[in-house]
Parts: C-alpha cells; sequence; structure tokens
C-alpha cells in the first residue's frame, strides 16, 4: 500500500508537475505570440514621425537629383567667369596701347621754333620722320565779311527779293515779305537759307542795330548779294529799298565790305602752297600746321625714344599678366589645388598660340626691322617675354623709323581710284600688288588678283582670298581706275592685336564664329539647359514630397485601425497568459 501509495503519489506529482509545465510553457509560447504580433502592429504606444521621415526622405532625393546640376553650374559659372574676364583683359590690352599710338606719344613729334607764328601736332597714322624746314607763313586764310549802314531796330524794308550767291556756286533766292522786312527778319532768313554766309544783327550803345554777313574762309568762298524790290506789292509806308542791303563787290553797294575773302598762303623749302582755311594737313607728311600769323619758322622734330622704350616694357609687363591669367585658368590639378576652369579648352590653347606669335609677326610693310622680337623681345620657355634693353636703345638709334612704324597702323592705294575699305590694321602688313582691275560695268563686278590670285568680287568691291598673306583686305574699285595698283598696308602693334582679338571674339549673321566667341555661347547655352534641368529636378522632388505625404496618410489611417485591433487583442493575450482568468 505504501509503495503503492507511494508510486501513486510519485505519479501524480509528475502528472501535476508536468501540467503545470504544459500550462507554462503555452503561456509563455502565447505570450511571445502576442508581444510579436504587438510589436509589429507598435502595440506598445510608439508612433513613427511620418514627418520628420518624410522630410528626410525628400531631401536625400532632392540631393541625388540637384547636387550633380548645381556642381555643373558652379563649374559653368567660373568657366562664364574666366572666359568674361579674359575676355575684358584682351580688349584692355588691346584699347590701352591703341590709345597710345593714337594720341601720338609713340610717333615723332614735329616743333615750331616760333608758336605765335605757327603751332605743329603730328597726324596720327602718318611717319613724320627727322623734320628740317623753314617755313614762311605769307598769308592768313580769311573770311570775307559786309556790314549794312546803321538803323533802328524797327526800321521796315520794302518786301522782295534778295539773291545770295557764294563762288561759282548757284544762286540762292531769299523770299522778304511783310513777316520779315526788319533787320533782323532779314537776318533769319539769310541764315535759314543754308548758303554759307552766316547774318548777325549788333545792337550799339544807342540802341541802333547793324547787320553783318559772313562768309566762309578762302578767296573761293566770296559772295554776292543782290537785291529786287516787289514792284506788284504794296510797300510799307517808310520802307527802305532792298538795295540798301545789297553788296557786288564794289564801293556803290548798299552794303560795305570791311574783310575780302583770301586764302592762307605759306612757302616751304621755296614752294608756295595755298589753302582756304589756316590749317595744313598735307603739306609736310605727317605734320598738321596751323598758321596764326604772318612770319617766318624752322621745324624741327623729336624722337619718342623713351615713350617707346615704356611702350614696349609696359606691353611686355601686360602680356605675361595675360599668359599668367590663361595659364591659370587651364592649369592641371595639383596637390591640393584643383585644374582651372578651363582646362583642355581648345579656345584657350588657340588664343594661347596666337599670343605667342606676336613677338615674331610682322608689324610694317617694310624695313630693317619689322618684329618685336628683332627689337630686342625675347621669349623664354614658358612662352613669358622679356625686353633686352641694350638691344632695343640699339634698334631705336639704328633704325627709328622703322621702329616707329611698327607701332603706327596705316594703310594707302598707289591709285585714288582704288579705295581700300576695310578698316585700318585689319589685314597683314605687306605691300600688296593688285592687277587685272577693271572697275564693275552693266550691273556686272569688278575684277581684280593679289599675287594671281583672284579676289572675291560683289559689284564695285573686291576682298582678299583667304590664305594669301592679305586676308582681310577690301577694296572699292571706282570708274576710271588704273589696272594696276599697289596696296601698302603698316598694320602696326596695335592692328595686330585688334585683329587677334577681332578673330577670336568675331560674330556673323548674328552668330558667334570666333573660337572665344562660340566658347562664350556654348557655355551661356550651358548655363540656361542646366538651370531648366534644375527646374525639372526641383519639380520631381516636389511630386517625390507629395506622394510620400500621401502615402504616409494612408498608412496612418490604416495604422489607426490596427490600432483598435491592437487593443482588442491586448485584451485577449492577457485572458490567454493568465491562469486564473475564468
Amino acid at each position: 500500500m505504501t509503495t503503492t501509495s507511494s508510486t501513486t503519489g510519485s505519479t501524480s506529482t509528475a502528472a501535476t508537475t508536468s501540467t503545470t509545465s504544459s500550462s507554462s510553457s503555452s503561456s509563455s509560447s502565447n505570450s511571445s505570440i502576442g508581444s510579436t504580433i504587438l510589436s509589429s502592429l507598435n502595440a506598445n504606444g510608439a508612433s513613427i514621425d511620418t514627418g520628420s521621415l518624410v522630410t528626410q526622405l525628400t531631401a536625400a532625393q532632392k540631393s541625388s537629383l540637384e547636387d550633380p546640376i548645381t556642381a555643373k553650374q558652379a563649374t559653368n559659372t567660373a568657366q562664364i567667369s574666366a572666359v568674361a574676364t579674359l575676355t575684358s583683359d584682351l580688349n584692355t590690352f588691346s584699347s590701352s596701347l591703341n590709345t597710345l599710338i593714337q594720341g601720338g606719344t609713340l610717333q615723332t613729334q614735329p616743333v615750331s621754333s616760333d608758336t605765335s607764328v605757327m603751332t605743329v601736332s603730328a597726324v596720327a597714322g602718318t611717319p613724320v620722320g627727322a623734320l628740317n624746314q623753314s617755313v614762311t607763313v605769307n598769308a592768313l586764310a580769311q573770311a570775307q565779311t559786309v556790314k549794312s549802314a546803321t538803323y533802328s531796330t524797327t526800321q521796315a524794308f520794302n518786301t522782295g527779293t534778295l539773291t545770295l550767291t557764294v563762288g561759282t556756286g548757284s544762286p540762292v533766292a531769299i523770299n522778304i515779305d511783310s513777316t520779315n522786312n526788319t533787320l533782323s527778319g532779314v537776318a533769319q532768313a539769310i541764315n535759314s537759307a543754308g548758303a554759307g554766309v552766316t547774318a548777325s544783327i549788333i545792337t550799339g550803345s544807342d540802341g541802333t542795330a547793324t547787320m553783318v554777313l559772313k562768309g566762309t574762309s578762302g578767296a573761293a568762298n566770296s559772295f554776292t548779294l543782290a537785291a529786287a524790290d516787289d514792284s506788284t506789292a504794296t510797300q510799307p509806308t517808310g520802307g527802305q529799298s532792298l538795295s540798301a542791303l545789297s553788296y557786288d563787290g564794289t564801293a556803290s553797294s548798299g552794303l560795305t565790305r570791311t574783310q575780302a575773302a583770301q586764302d592762307a598762303s605759306v612757302t616751304v623749302d621755296g614752294v608756295t602752297v595755298t589753302r582756304s582755311s589756316n590749317t595744313f594737313n598735307d603739306v609736310i607728311p605727317g605734320v598738321s600746321m596751323t598758321l596764326s600769323k604772318v612770319g617766318t619758322v624752322n621745324l624741327s622734330s623729336t624722337r619718342p625714344n623713351d615713350a617707346i622704350t615704356e611702350a614696349v616694357n609696359d606691353f611686355v609687363t601686360a602680356y605675361n599678366q595675360l599668359l599668367s591669367e590663361i595659364n591659370t585658368d587651364t592649369a592641371a590639378s595639383s596637390g591640393t589645388a584643383s585644374a582651372g576652369p578651363l582646362r583642355g579648352n581648345a579656345a584657350l590653347r588657340q588664343l594661347k598660340t596666337q599670343l605667342s606669335q606676336l613677338s615674331t609677326t610682322p608689324l610694317n610693310a617694310s624695313g630693317s626691322i619689322r618684329t618685336l622680337a628683332e627689337l630686342g623681345v625675347k621669349t623664354a620657355q614658358d612662352g613669358t617675354l622679356s625686353v633686352d634693353s641694350s638691344t632695343l636703345s640699339s634698334m631705336l638709334t639704328k633704325y627709328p623709323d622703322d621702329v616707329e612704324a611698327m607701332f603706327v597702323t596705316s594703310q594707302s592705294s598707289s591709285s585714288g581710284k582704288v579705295v581700300i575699305t576695310s578698316a585700318a590694321g585689319s589685314s597683314a602688313s605687306g605691300v600688296f600688288q593688285v592687277t587685272g582691275l577693271t572697275p564693275a560695268t552693266g550691273g556686272g563686278n569688278a575684277t581684280g588678283s593679289i599675287n594671281g590670285i583672284p579676289m572675291s568680287a560683289s559689284s564695285w568691291n573686291l576682298t582678299a582670298a583667304t590664305g594669301q598673306g592679305a586676308d582681310g583686305l577690301t577694296l572699292q574699285i571706282l570708274s576710271g581706275t588704273p589696272s594696276t595698283a599697289t596696296i601698302t598696308v603698316n598694320q602696326g602693334l596695335g592692328g595686330v592685336l585688334s585683329s587677334l582679338i577681332g578673330s577670336l571674339t568675331a560674330t556673323s549673321g548674328g552668330k558667334p564664329v570666333g573660337a572665344i566667341a562660340t566658347l562664350s555661347d556654348s557655355l551661356n547655352t550651358q548655363k540656361t539647359t542646366l538651370a531648366d534641368q534644375l527646374t525639372k529636378a526641383d519639380a520631381q522632388v516636389t511630386v517625390y514630397h507629395d506622394r510620400l505625404v500621401t502615402q504616409f496618410t494612408q498608412m496612418n489611417t490604416l495604422v489607426s485601425g490596427y490600432k483598435s485591433t491592437q487593443a482588442y487583442l491586448t485584451q485577449q493575450v492577457a485572458l490567454w497568459t493568465n491562469p486564473n482568468a475564468s
């Protein structure tokens, strides 16, 4: 019994223990499942910060779409800025030199021994050379001047016609009627005629008026003034006949001559020359003479050696600064330094090549020295320039005219019937023989060749063929042209620079054709394209953001439903895991 009882008790205990263990295991399993469900449904009460999540996801999408574009925009901006700066520096480089040249600073200056008799100045673009002339001023140019008698300001004149004739020109009729038959009215009518004679009224201290007529200087501009009263009209009471205002060149005229028309006259080394004005620009090459009084002066000249020396050194300094800027813009990356914004750019390589040729480009048509290299400008291995001051000084002493010519832009034709229409300095320096010239006739085109190569023709205009050494040269062929002509072009350093910049920035028909103009246009097009891409990317980010908001709103609606289910499951799980629950 005892054994049985013991066995039974043991079995019962084991069974009880087994039952309890089974119940505990089931409870633990259900609790784990419930916790997993609750965790999956976020039943512990924690909530998702969807606003922050949308913001972060949108920012990530924005970065992935827009960062590559903004990086390209930064590069594009740097490239546009670099090209603009280079273009500006090139133009400044050229314009500064041309201003110096046009101002005559780099040109031999004429000197008058007596500036009270005559002042002189250099004609820009025309070499002066050494001067040693004697100039006698024989007479000054003056304009014919006549005056009327003195009248009261209210004096009326008869109506009729005044006829003004200047030199051998056509007579000009001036109508005098009741609206302008006072002295001031007549003066106004003469001025309105535009015949080259100016009328003015001078009022004396006693209140009376005198009319003064003055023509243009020069003997050929003397004038007469005929007068005729209108015999068919009723004339004003007390009216003065228009004959009182006439002048026929005699003492019996109504007007009195106070100064005769006269040409200026100078004698240069025994040769007398007359002109209608007191300024002579074409007697001594390169010299403008302005006469002040009769007398004799001696002309000499001063060489601009110091100015040319300074200009050459300034040119080299400016060139090296420009080259340094180009090198910086095209530099490769090195260490911590990034590559230049225009690294590997073909336009900049072309610019650098053309600049390197400046020192060996002929700047004048002829002479013992024609290039900067011959003048003492040296090129180092890195492309920078330097000045050999000894060579420069020697060349200025030996060949002063040739050196000056290197800084003067000029062009000339041996025939007045063959007119150079291209801008000075736009074609290379040289002496060009143009042959086979014929003018345009019968609606056809003119003809002509340079170096045996026909020039392209359009009506009476001829253009040199590309690659024949006279690129950019255009001519106008007038009637009566000779069959041949000689064209001399001194491009000068200023002209070479202007031509170089012009070729790089050239446009045709509103479209860029020069290397730098094309590059600038391409970069600006890229700028517009990148801006459009950024706008589209921004729109995509907006759409993405709105989609996330919609999706998370729908999710929150579902989660709200899950919360209700969660509450129910929480209650059930509690019952499942509570052994005392009934």
